[in-house]
């Protein structure tokens, strides 16, 4: 049984505090990076879409990132993970990419083209690292989850669009155990799904 601590944060548009937040992901030494993905992509509210830096004493640390289609911005954040280097990943659905900051936010490179070919994103998701440091990619539109080197380069993909076993319906949410088993929180059919490491189908 879990019981409840304390909450951490409160809305601010700005600075210290969370706006529309839809991701958190853990660094080291308790750092935690929060995705605050706002609302209509509208101009006034740009910069307030923003990479929030904080601890579970709720220090605010910085922030980083903005609202934009340039490199290092962001439009639709989807999910967030740290990798085993201490780099931030980000999933952006509007520009079908993956970001990478370093652990204090400088952009350093980005990766991800629009398509439905192997290693082409059409609106990712949830995304985690397994075992071997490899980023796991919920490719929503595309009905599957693709995975790639930290770098970008694409490695394997499984599934496809539909409701039956191994199948998915605009897949959202990636996680793994310790024994590398992946769930996959698929949307559409209102299930999750469990995989083992290769991608084969082991239970709904």
């Amino acid at each position: 049984m879990y019981r409840y601590s304390h909450s951490i944060g409160l809305y601010a548009l700005m600075g210290r505090g969370f706006n529309n937040p839809v991701d958190v992901a853990f660094g080291s030494s308790d750092v935690m990076y929060v995705v605050n993905r706002v609302g209509p992509e509208v101009g006034v509210r740009m910069p307030y879409k923003r990479i929030t830096i904080c601890n579970r004493n709720q220090d605010y640390l910085g922030e980083f990132s903005t609202g934009g289609t340039a490199a290092g911005e962001i439009m639709w954040p989807a999910s967030i993970a740290v990798g085993p280097n201490g780099n931030v990943y980000i999933s952006d659905e509007a520009l079908n990419r993956v970001s990478i900051f370093d652990p204090q936010g400088v952009f350093l490179s980005m990766w991800g083209i629009r398509g439905t070919d192997k290693g082409q994103l059409t609106r990712p998701a949830g995304i985690a690292f397994d075992s071997d440091g490899n980023l796991l990619v919920a490719d929503g539109l595309n009905h599957r989850i693709q995975r790639f080197t930290s770098d970008g380069r694409f490695l394997d993909a499984w599934g496809s669009q539909g409701a039956g076993d191994g199948e998915f319906n605009i897949p959202w949410g990636i996680s793994l155990d310790s024994n590398g088993s992946v769930y996959v929180a698929d949307w559409r059919n209102d299930r999750i799904q469990k995989f083992n490491p290769q991608g084969c189908h082991l239970a709904t």
